[in-house]
């Protein structure tokens, strides 16, 4: 292992875990190129040893990342066979992976498996697993480690420096996609003499720098090399899904309509979702699926493994749904934004008249509207979460502790929304809310007073203020209401905490769940001002404290979560 990889292995391994943190992936695992053409393991969590020590560029999750360059996710063995025997090999079946470059070179990757609580991999998991890439790419930056050299050509405490590091590429990595021919092009003979050395008074002394319009093309050329393949083609998640459900709920009303069904090849590893009247017997069940298979033959399209939910709004009813009672079954392609190979099926048990026909077209565009809906949406909350971390990320990277807490904080009020069955825009909300919550920390005097052991009464006062200046902070970037559930969260159900002595219902909810949350992990924490408390012993101040600190429905739930 490189020397300088060594040195930085236990920051490498602390950038890792934000996989556990952000993701919520059960396992992950660090690795980077070695310099002989393989790529090794670094730093790891969760396998438990069940992981390979290195790769090469035949790999499959290497190959994959040298030719997309960006983070791609795989839900099931069978959804793509190359990956099948690298996942049945570490006891997973869901995979995401993420490239890390620097300078154009693909010098590791991060391999992680099995999201928390079964969950899939989904769309909004790429940005984050991108991001974490960055983090330990930036580790990196300036080093001379996988067969770059950096010199520098300007002072580095010149203000009027444009380009902080000059760089000199030698010995370049091998590129995970040699095999892609590139067209020629032409440029002056280079000589191979080495480089001579040069004093570094002499270095000094040069006025030479980088041109600012040099720069500008340095930096468009290193933004360009992310985005020269195209992305990744889309894949529903389990917001869509959601979507989904409720239109097929409602086509269920149309006359005569006995079985509905929403299929997609190649999302999630493969989804039926189907909305009867009745149980559907297996019979009716091969027989629909047949009428499908036909139906995509005919239109030299193919299928593949899907994974069937079936849902029956109206009860289980008397009798099954037999073949027979499927007197006209219409298939048709859903077109819904950049997704393919999604289609929705349609069993009628009686031949459907005109009006039958007019509002099975209007639920086909309720259904694709549905989906862009909720594909923009969850863009919507892939954007606020880029914006709450953004307004992290100036100084709480400095309070290792404080930005732990929060994203502690975060994990579990998501949970607890989970737990109380909120709706999944509620669940978002209550997320983002909660990794803001302690946000307006960093405008005020936090580092003198951090980790402080005797705080006085004004600088207490003082830190309180925190709920104000983060609301403030936040709202032209989150919005109202989750700049509300900041100013809140320290309120009490009794009406006597702070800022304004709010009281019950007066409290949104949101910040009620936020309170429970950030006063239970503050107390079982082994990094705050105070010693950490037994989780037993928490569980019980929070039940004492239901209906006077906390909305006593929500400390019971709460405590039920946790047990």
């Amino acid at each position: 292992m490189n020397p300088e990889v060594k040195d930085l292995q236990p920051k490498l391994k602390e950038v890792l875990y934000d996989c556990a943190v952000e993701i919520r992936a059960t396992k992950a695992a660090l690795f980077l190129y070695d310099s002989i053409g393989r790529y090794e393991i670094v730093a790891e969590y969760g396998f438990k040893g069940a992981i390979r020590q290195s790769v090469d560029q035949k790999d499959p999750v290497v190959d994959r990342c040298g030719r997309g360059r960006s983070a791609f996710f795989v839900n099931g063995l069978s959804a793509e066979p190359r990956f099948s025997e690298i996942m049945y090999e570490s006891a997973s079946d869901r995979l995401l992976a993420a490239p890390i470059y620097n300078r154009g070179q693909l010098i590791g990757l991060i391999d992680m498996r099995d999201k928390a609580q079964k969950q899939l991999f989904d769309s909004a998991d790429i940005p984050k697993a991108q991001k974490i890439a960055e983090r330990i790419a930036e580790l990196f930056a300036g080093r001379n480690v996988f067969g770059q050299r950096f010199i520098s050509l300007s002072h580095p405490d010149d203000p009027q420096n444009v380009v902080p590091r000059s760089t000199i590429q030698s010995a370049p990595l091998p590129s995970a996609a040699a095999d892609v021919t590139r067209a020629p092009v032409s440029s002056p003979a280079r000589t191979s003499s080495p480089i001579p050395a040069v004093p570094a008074k002499a270095l000094t002394d040069q006025s030479a720098r980088v041109p600012r319009l040099s720069a500008l093309i340095i930096d468009g050329r290193t933004a360009a090399n992310r985005i020269v393949l195209p992305p990744a083609p889309e894949s529903l998640t389990e917001n869509e899904l959601s979507a989904i459900r409720d239109v097929l709920r409602s086509i269920l009303l149309i006359p005569s309509v006995a079985v509905v069904s929403f299929t997609a090849f190649g999302h999630m590893g493969g989804i039926q979702e189907v909305a009867a009247k009745a149980v559907i017997s297996e019979e009716a069940s091969a027989f629909l699926q047949s009428k499908v298979n036909v139906w995509l033959a005919k239109r030299g399209e193919s299928g593949g493994h899907t994974r069937r939910n079936v849902q029956l709004p109206l009860g289980p009813g008397t009798a099954s749904i037999q073949s027979s009672q499927m007197v006209k079954v219409f298939t048709a392609p859903v077109t819904a934004g950049a997704f393919r190979s999604l289609y929705l099926t349609v069993a009628f048990s009686a031949n459907p008249d005109r009006v039958s026909h007019e509002l099975l077209t209007a639920m086909l565009t309720q259904l694709q509207m549905a989906i862009e809906r909720s594909v923009d949406r969850t863009s919507l909350q892939s954007l606020r979460e880029r914006a709450a971390i953004a307004l992290l990320e100036p100084d709480f990277t400095k309070y290792p502790e404080l930005r732990s807490h929060s994203e502690l904080v975060a994990s579990r009020s998501e949970a607890l929304a989970r737990y109380l069955e909120m709706s999944p825009g509620e669940i978002e909300n209550v997320r983002i809310a909660a990794l803001v919550h302690d946000v307006g920390m960093r405008l005020l005097d936090y580092d003198r007073l951090y980790r402080k052991p005797d705080i006085s009464l004004d600088e207490i006062h003082l830190l309180r203020e925190h709920t104000t200046v983060g609301a403030a902070l936040i709202e032209p970037v989150l919005g109202h209401e989750i700049a509300r559930a900041v100013l809140c969260h320290h309120e009490r159900w009794d009406g006597t905490g702070y800022p304004n002595e709010l009281a019950g219902e007066e409290i949104p909810r949101m910040a009620r769940i936020i309170h429970v949350c950030d006063v239970y992990e503050s107390m079982i924490s082994t990094e705050n001002y105070k010693p950490a408390q037994p989780r037993g012993a928490v569980l019980a101040m929070i039940a004492e404290n239901g209906g006077t600190q906390f909305d006593a429905a929500i400390a019971n739930r709460f405590i039920e979560m946790v047990r």
